[in-house]
């Protein structure tokens, strides 16, 4: 599974996905850089947008990033505790994990 590239995406999973990185954009507009996180949000908001277009575009995408940036302690965790948004990370991430288990 690790660096699986340009997995193909069937439509039930490729819309729900593309809602859960939208919300997952939306949440990182509000916040600052964590100390905790590896990466800073900057950084995660272009990764999550260069992802999110080629699910757009061509319903391709690096499973291997989606997965890091979801993964407990990982940046979105840690961005999302710094600024207060943990619940809603902790939602979103479930969701991401299962449409994601239906294709990996």
């Amino acid at each position: 599974m690790n660096f699986l590239w340009n997995l193909i995406f069937k439509r039930d999973v490729k819309v729900p996905l593309t809602q859960i990185l939208e919300q997952t954009l939306a949440y990182l507009e509000k916040s600052e850089d964590s100390i905790w996180s590896d990466m800073e949000v900057d950084a995660t908001v272009k990764l999550i947008n260069k992802q999110l277009h080629l699910l757009k575009s061509s319903g391709k995408v690096n499973v291997s990033k989606l997965n890091y940036l979801f993964l407990p302690t990982a940046p979105l965790q840690e961005i999302a505790m710094e600024n207060g948004w943990v619940d809603e990370y902790l939602k979103l991430a479930e969701q991401f994990d299962s449409h994601m288990a239906k294709y990996c």
